[in-house]
């Protein structure tokens, strides 16, 4: 009966936690205490009776001669002399009663966690629901005497069991997170929607029957039963998870069990519709986040490479990935090429500026058709990615989505994972989002270029702009390929440029970007170019120039811009820039050139700005 009641009172402490209404729970939390405190009182009760009847037996042995008729006329007399039953209770000439009560000291941790933070972690609702998960099973395994508890989710487009959590006295629990299902006896339960016992363990079969231990462990009894989602909680519905436990005892469970399991499995039915709800939430929140970052990237640097760059680093935190890849096609090649690399382990991967082939590979024919893909194994394909002598040693699954505008496909963004079968159709349509909006600003630079094409200099700061510098760039990387001459590209960013456009507005940035534009151009040479690379950023051209030349020459920009003075409405001031040199050796192309650029620009303008970093 006292566990029973203790049971009762666990069960209404977590429909009180999963309540959204604050009266119910209310309700719920003060039931619960109630049948906690019954069930104290009640074994205190009983044990005080025992140790006195222990007490009076006792003294009754050292009076021998003391007959059982005397024993009960003390008895009858003491009952008489004391007949409030209020007042024996709490008589303070029992010592048994005084010593039972002194040997139980209260302490806070059992009754609450007092580690910061345990309820809660960095990932608010998935850490939260992973809490209270590990407390049910917790609880399941001390009410039970199990000797593990586990909590599965059942994924049945990947045909798999995913652990959850588990709570164990072995040592010998699988390590893997992620098994197929299979004939054991969780995958059954998975299958069927039925609970399952079984008594008597066979030791010799249990890797084929349980399959959750690493070796085999002394289990006599095993039992569990299905978990259903609330909103399809009819007869015919499938399970969404797995409850199971065993013990080493045999012959354990019986229909008992599966009802007080059944109990906790409708907990965590109201835990699990808790926490889709708020998932579902935290999902949206973040899609809007990195789309929102990737429009305020777009509004600082809107070019093709900034845009490509920005979808892979928002994709990287939201999906898992071990390799991810824009392509984008260049109209100076008329081929694919990838733009962007993001390679988590530095493994053999494809390399940026790389063309793909757009007919024979999985990349291609996602460019081609439009549709995208999800490949929960790579290993078993005779199609390459990006093309038939690529480099690429991870056998797990791929993920491609067209990147797709006004029915026109501007490239492909790429996700590889070394895993196989990591990727769902909520992956696919949480990243479909990212794209829909590069997409948006990769159609808008479309129609700019079209614009820009019979414009070669940019009207702000009169120097060539990005287009007809890229244009040139190609060029000059071909010609100093062929003609073993070398090439350097110089990348000079203004430091603060946000600051400064808050404090001076619009007009008075671009009268900054005309000072540094005009000194930059006073320090080169007729046949070197200078271009407008971005809102805040220009780049250099220096033919035949070294990597140590050209670093001295930008040294020498640096301290002539750091020294300019600049008036506007009568304030002076001066602004200072941070510069990145990269020079073309080793068949180095001229998107590799850029990107190495802008890397050791970016360090400069992190060590702290008006400064010069050599690639």
């Amino acid at each position: 009966m006292q566990e029973l009641i203790v049971l009762t009172g666990v069960v209404l402490f977590f429909v009180g936690v999963a309540a959204g209404e604050m009266l119910p729970r209310v309700v719920a939390f003060v039931a619960s205490g109630s049948a906690f405190a019954y069930a104290l009182v009640t074994l205190v009760r009983q044990n005080n009776v025992s140790e006195l009847e222990a007490a009076a037996h006792e003294a009754g042995g050292s009076e021998g001669n003391r007959s059982d008729s005397d024993e009960d006329d003390v008895q009858v007399d003491n009952w008489d002399r004391d007949t409030d039953r209020s007042e024996r209770r709490q008589a303070p000439e029992s010592p048994v009663l005084q010593k039972s009560v002194r040997e139980y000291e209260f302490r806070l941790s059992d009754f609450c966690d007092l580690e910061e933070g345990a309820f809660i972690g960095e990932e608010g609702s998935k850490s939260e629901f992973r809490y209270l998960i590990q407390k049910v099973l917790a609880v399941i395994k001390e009410v039970h005497f199990a000797n593990t508890v586990a909590f599965s989710w059942i994924n049945r487009e990947k045909h798999q069991l995913v652990l959850e959590g588990y709570v164990s006295e072995s040592t010998q629990f699988t390590s893997h997170r992620r098994r197929e299902l299979g004939l054991d006896l969780v995958s059954q339960v998975a299958l069927t929607g039925q609970p399952r016992i079984l008594n008597n363990v066979n030791q010799a079969g249990q890797q084929e029957s349980l399959g959750y231990y690493q070796n085999v462990e002394p289990v006599g009894s095993f039992a569990a039963v299905p978990v259903f989602y609330p909103r399809a909680a009819s007869g015919s519905a499938e399970p969404v998870a797995v409850l199971w436990l065993d013990s080493l005892a045999p012959d354990m469970f019986g229909s008992e069990t599966v009802v007080q399991l059944g109990q906790f499995a409708k907990v965590l039915s109201a835990l699990i519709q808790s926490y889709t709800g708020k998932y579902d939430l935290l999902v949206d929140s973040e899609v809007l986040r990195s789309i929102g970052r990737l429009r305020e990237q777009m509004s600082l640097e809107f070019n093709l490479q900034s845009i490509a760059r920005s979808l892979a680093e928002e994709t990287s935190r939201m999906v898992a990935w071990d390799h991810v890849a824009v392509v984008v096609f260049d109209e100076a090649r008329k081929a694919w090429v990838v733009q962007v690399v993001k390679n988590r382990g530095n493994d053999a991967y494809v390399s940026v500026g790389q063309e793909i082939d757009p007919h024979g590979g999985i990349v291609g024919e996602v460019i081609q058709n439009g549709i995208a893909r999800i490949i929960d194994a790579v290993a078993g394909l005779e199609r390459p990615r990006f093309f038939a002598a690529e480099r690429a040693e991870s056998k797990g699954s791929l993920m491609v989505l067209p990147i797709n505008s006004g029915g026109r496909c501007y490239g492909a963004l790429v996700v590889e994972s070394k895993d196989v079968r990591t990727y769902a159709e909520a992956d696919l349509t949480a990243v479909q989002k990212l794209v829909d909006t590069a997409s948006a600003g990769l159609e808008i630079l479309a129609l700019s270029d079209v614009v820009d094409n019979y414009i070669l200099l940019d009207e702000t700061t009169g120097v060539a702009n990005r287009r007809y510098f890229m244009e040139r760039l190609h060029e000059e990387v071909v010609r100093a390929r062929d003609y073993d001459t070398g090439i350097t590209m110089v990348m000079v960013s203004i430091d603060n440029a946000d600051e400064q456009l808050n404090r001076y507005g619009k007009e008075g940035f671009d009268f900054i970007l005309q000072n540094v534009g005009r000194l930059i151009k006073s320090f080169v040479r007729p046949y070197d170019l200078v271009g407008r690379f971005d809102f805040n950023r220009f780049a250099v051209m220096l033919i035949e120039t070294s990597a140590n030349e050209a670093y001295l020459w930008s040294e020498k920009v640096r301290k002539n811009i750091a020294s300019n003075v600049i008036n506007i409405d009568q304030r002076s001031f001066s602004v200072t820039v941070s510069v990145g040199v990269c020079s073309a050796v080793e068949n180095r192309t001229d998107l590799e050139l850029m990107e190495n650029a802008t890397q050791v620009l970016t360090k400069a303008m992190e060590a702290g700005g008006n400064l010069v970093r050599v690639y």
